[in-house]
């Protein structure tokens, strides 16, 4: 699964300008907005997974950007929440204890709070590597933020063999991207590139796991929700006024689970009977020819 997660993003003919577009955000999420975007389409990316598509990566001009950066700000805010509370859980007693070391000037109880801080940070990033997985993906699955917070598909999750194969799978793409960065370090952008390309092969299987996961234990595969609005549409050709070009550009934001819109046709004549033409089109997701 390693070899076919890192090799994700170099499917299609634009992979190369796909890949640069990914590092160029990741480079730039030093101003924070960047990484919401980058975010956003990692969640794309599980969602294709995670319906059986391992070879089309998404196409960063397939979605309306605003829409996705909002998508990936919920999940940058459901891992914000358990880093901080790991992270106060983890470090409160040696942080006491450095504190105690300082005001007793006792170098015995200094060196015991560097040592219990530093078991206690391992442990932190263990438990996150864990639940991360587990609840981004329940996140995708259901496009509620409450679904980052369910204790109960976490308890579900925790103890499943292949999500915890994916899990450690996860972590060893981690590590040899981290390896693999501070090798490239000084090209400046290659960390950024190679980043990119490391969180999306983690996210292919974070997802991949999930859905395995989720069939064993429910005997199916997940449906999965639509993400943000595709723009892959032409709106406006042949309307001929703008009303009813802003009426049909309307139609394509709003519908936040629909991946198409009224043709001119429909929007001049058919309003009342449009709606919801398309609640079944595409693939089933739960079709497991798919996973072949």
């Amino acid at each position: 699964m390693i070899e076919a997660a890192l090799r994700y993003q170099m499917e299609g003919d634009d992979w190369v300008k796909r890949v640069l577009i990914g590092g160029a955000l990741v480079f730039l999420s030093v101003f924070l907005v960047p990484i919401f975007t980058v975010y956003g389409y990692l969640l794309e990316v599980m969602r294709q997974v995670m319906r059986g598509d391992t070879d089309t990566p998404p196409e960063w001009g397939d979605y309306d950007i605003v829409r996705l950066s909002i998508d990936g700000a919920k999940a940058f805010a459901i891992l914000f929440v358990y880093g901080l509370v790991v992270g106060f859980v983890t470090l409160l007693p040696a942080g006491v204890l450095l504190l105690l070391g300082a005001v007793l000037q006792s170098g015995v109880i200094s060196v015991l709070g560097t040592l219990v801080g530093s078991v206690l940070y391992l442990v932190g990033a263990i438990v996150i590597a864990v639940v991360a997985p587990i609840m981004i993906a329940n996140f995708v699955v259901t496009d509620e933020l409450s679904a980052g917070f369910d204790i109960g598909v976490l308890r579900t999750f925790v103890t499943n063999r292949t999500m915890l194969r994916a899990i450690g799978l996860a972590i060893v793409v981690n590590l040899a991207v981290s390896i693999a960065s501070s090798v490239l370090f000084f090209t400046v952008v290659g960390p950024a590139i190679i980043g990119f390309v490391g969180l999306s092969a983690v996210s292919y299987i974070w997802a991949k796991g999930f859905a395995d996961a989720y069939r064993e234990i429910h005997g199916e595969l997940p449906e999965i929700p639509d993400g943000p609005t595709k723009m892959g549409v032409d709106q406006t050709a042949g309307t001929g006024a703008g009303a009813t070009a802003a009426g049909a550009g309307s139609s394509a934001v709003d519908g936040d689970t629909t991946t198409t819109v009224d043709t001119p046709d429909d929007v001049a004549g058919t309003h009342g009977e449009s709606s919801g033409a398309d609640d079944t089109s595409g693939p089933d997701p739960t079709d497991d020819e798919r996973w072949d």
